[in-house]
């Protein structure tokens, strides 16, 4: 099996991708409940903020996947697959609890699932590599 690189400057430019798409997820939450609690020329801000990060993050996030090699695409491959499941999941379950009188969540809840489900399958699928 090959080995996986976890030193080098290859290893350091997708930690710092992967810590830049994560930091640009939690700045997109923060601001985008900001801007449902504000009013005014502050929730103008704040949807900006949210935007930039959301664009950011895409753009990180596709840099973290143009960085890979051939092991780190199996890995986020099985991780995109643990996401997908885990969200399709959490999909039908949140349907289910509105059914039974749940009140509608957050619009911007399936994709923090998303990204928690994808960096738990990242977890797991690099320690199976290992």
């Amino acid at each position: 099996m090959p080995e996986i690189p976890v030193v080098g400057p290859f290893a350091r430019k997708q930690r710092i991708t992967l810590v830049g798409f994560y930091a640009c997820c939690a700045l997109f939450a923060i601001t985008a409940a900001l801007i449902v609690r504000s009013s005014g020329i502050f929730r103008l801000l704040a949807g900006t903020a949210a935007i930039g990060a959301a664009a950011y993050g895409l753009v990180s996030l596709y840099q973290f996947f143009k960085t890979t090699d051939e092991v780190r695409q199996a890995i986020n491959h099985r991780a995109i697959e643990f996401a997908f499941i885990g969200s399709l999941l959490a999909s039908v379950a949140i349907a289910l609890l509105r059914s039974f009188g749940m009140h509608d969540p957050s619009p911007y809840l399936l994709p923090a699932v998303m990204v928690s489900f994808w960096s738990v399958g990242l977890f797991f699928s690099a320690r199976r590599f290992e």
